[in-house]
This record gives C-alpha cells, structure tokens and sequence, in this order.
C-alpha cells in the first residue's frame, strides 16, 4: 500500500498520497517518453558514430550525457525539492535524447523534436489544489491590495509556463495557511495573462531566462514595501544570489512573517485589554 500522510488545513483534514506527484500527468509522460529512448537506441546501427569512442575510450554518447549530468547537478543544487528539479531534468534528457539521435539517426531525431515540441505546448505541471488562504487577483480587482490602507498583503506574481511558479505555489499555500488572517493577507496574479501588473511592477516575463518569476512583493497601505520583494533585483537588473532560492524558510524569514504576526495578536490583545479596561470604568 501506498504510504500515505494527513495534513491539516484551516480546520479541515485533508488525506494526501506521498506518492501522489509521481502519477501527474506531466511528471508521468515526460518520464514515459525520455524512457522510449531505451528500446529506440537498441535499434541504432552498432557502427554508428555515436559509439564510436575517442582516444581515451569516450563515446560520442557518453560525451553528450556527461554535459547533460553536469547542467542536472547544477540545477538539482538550486532546486527547492525533486518537483522542481523535474522540468529541468526533462530538459536537459530531451537535449541528450534529441542530440544524440541526430548523431545516429535523423529520423528518429525528426520524430521525437515533433513529439517534444507538443509536449512543450500542450501539457505542462499542475496547480497545487490543496486549501489555502490564496486570493485570486487579476488587474479588475488588484484595487483590493492597493485600496487597503489596513492590512498588510504579500502577493506572488506568477506565470504558468515559468519553471520556479509550480513548484512554489505549495510553499505560497503553506504560508497562508500558518500566516493568513485579516492583518496580513496572500494573493496571486498570473501575469503571464494581466501583462499590464508585470510592467507595472518592473517584473521581467523573458521567456529564456525567467529566474525572477515568480516574484514576491510585500504591499502595505496600497504600495510596495521598499526593500521587501523576492527574488532580489540588483540596480544593473540582475538577481541577487543570495535570494535566489524561494524556500519557504527564506520567505518566511525575509518578510518577517512570524514576528508580524506576533506583534499584529499582541496589539490585537492590548486593544482587547483597552476595551475591557474602559468598560470596567463605565459600569
């Protein structure tokens, strides 16, 4: 049987598998077709430029495959978990798969940078769908950040296609979940589809390089908190290093979370104690 975990939400209790990711369509169909590669190669002709090794005994093969384990190890040591690293794995196996297939043979090259190329467009990883505090926003209703002169709102400006936004969106529940009340508040905005708030926030939608989506920013009394925004933006437009990672511990850290939620029940029991006191003294 399958191992499974209970997580509780706001109240409700909510039965997860563990294994449950595995058996997404994305991961699932990315992994059965890098896999197809397998029996496609047995059928390579055995003289085959491919493995034909160098002086040193290296294969054209293994010279392929060792560039894409060297750009794998890069990325896996800047992933948050194995579901963010997936994508990049995909990527780096399909380079090799195609690569490698125009060495031994055109055709199946041909096939599989069609077959590549729908997956690119037509399936990608799904939303985490797990009960959050998350407030939907689009450029309509995005007044009800900038209207609020209260309540503190962290926001994630995200896309669809960017490989960081998936992942991350569980970390962003989480955090609503332990953190979200009526003094600080969680949105989200799919930019990819209200452009106008990504140019209205200096947030860059490059599709070749898009390390700074998602990108979080901290909004108090209707405007950006100056200095509270992930990832860090240097001045020349580059991404602080430091802050790269999205974890939830550094999210959490850097937008003081747990002390503003801290200080938010401590003035919410010195008001109470003030109304107490100032009925005592009327009757």
């Amino acid at each position: 049987a399958l191992s499974r975990e209970v997580t509780i939400y706001a109240g409700s209790v909510m039965v997860e598998s563990r294994w449950a990711p595995l058996f997404d369509p994305y991961i699932l169909i990315n992994t059965i077709v890098c896999l197809s590669y397998v029996p496609v190669r047995l059928s390579f002709d055995e003289g085959s430029q491919l493995f034909k090794s160098d002086p040193m005994g290296i294969t054209r093969e293994m010279q392929i495959a060792g560039v894409m384990v060297l750009g794998s190890w890069v990325k896996y040591r800047r992933a948050n978990s194995w579901q963010e690293f997936a994508p990049s794995i995909f990527m780096y196996s399909k380079v090799v798969i195609f690569l490698c297939c125009m060495v031994a043979n055109k055709t199946y090259a041909a096939w599989y940078a069609v077959i590549f190329l729908v997956l690119f467009f037509a399936l990608h990883e799904s939303e985490d769908k797990s009960p959050n505090n998350v407030v939907a926003l689009n450029t309509a209703n995005f007044y009800e950040v900038e209207g609020d002169m209260d309540a503190i709102w962290l926001v994630e400006f995200y896309t669809t296609w960017a490989k960081h936004c998936i992942p991350f969106t569980k970390i962003f529940n989480r955090l609503s979940n332990k953190y979200g009340s009526d003094k600080i508040k969680f949105a989200k905005v799919d930019i990819g589809r209200f452009k106008s708030l990504a140019t209205k926030f200096n947030i860059s939608l490059n599709v070749f390089n898009n390390n700074e989506l998602p990108t979080i920013i901290l909004f108090h009394k209707g405007k950006p908190v100056p200095n509270q925004r992930l990832p860090v933006v240097k001045k020349d437009g580059s991404l602080n290093e430091r802050f790269v990672l999205l974890t939830e511990e550094n999210v959490e850290k850097y937008f003081g979370l747990a002390w503003r939620t801290a200080e938010h029940k401590k003035q919410s029991r010195s008001g109470n104690n003030k109304k107490a006191k100032r009925k005592k003294v009327r009757s």
